[in-house]
């Protein structure tokens, strides 16, 4: 998994406590809005992942999003909407880190590209339809397929 130089220089002097990581996920449906693309993920984590990941210093949500894109699926992204906010979510990661990860959840719309997952992070890509419930890794992007599933307006927080 990928860490920008800051976090990794937080890590060498806190060890494993939590710190607060913003993390952008996103939404892009296929042409029937009735499935989302979804990863398979390359850190150990188990489950199906939304496209996304963590806020680089220096960066606004919507371009760590739109870099997440480029860098896991192969695709350029325009942000389309906020759908909305998860702010008290606690993780620990396979490595012993923990974290709160406040995430802002968009939805996208493909301009450019070829869908391709980089092996790395992102094992496999696929349009997943809702209608089957999909499993995701962690609650906080089960929180926001069960949201899509259910059709709860965008601007939803928690």
């Amino acid at each position: 998994m990928v860490m920008e130089n800051y976090f990794k220089d937080l890590r060498a002097k806190i060890g494993h406590d939590e710190i607060i990581m913003p993390g952008v996920a996103g939404i892009l449906f296929d042409e029937t809005r009735t499935k989302v693309l979804l990863e398979k993920r390359g850190d150990g984590e188990i489950g199906w992942s939304l496209v996304g990941g963590m806020q680089n210093l220096g960066e606004s949500a919507m371009t760590s999003l739109q870099r997440e894109f480029k860098e896991e699926a192969g695709i350029d992204v325009e942000i389309a909407a906020l759908v909305g906010v998860d702010t008290n979510f606690h993780h620990v990661f396979p490595s012993g880190d923990k974290a709160q990860i406040p995430m802002f959840l968009f939805e996208v719309t493909q301009t450019g590209g070829e869908l391709q997952a980089d092996g790395d992070e992102t094992l496999a890509l696929e349009f997943v339809p809702l209608a089957s419930h999909p499993k995701m890794y962690n609650v906080q992007h089960q929180l926001a397929i069960d949201q899509l599933i259910a059709e709860v307006p965008y601007g939803w927080y928690n």
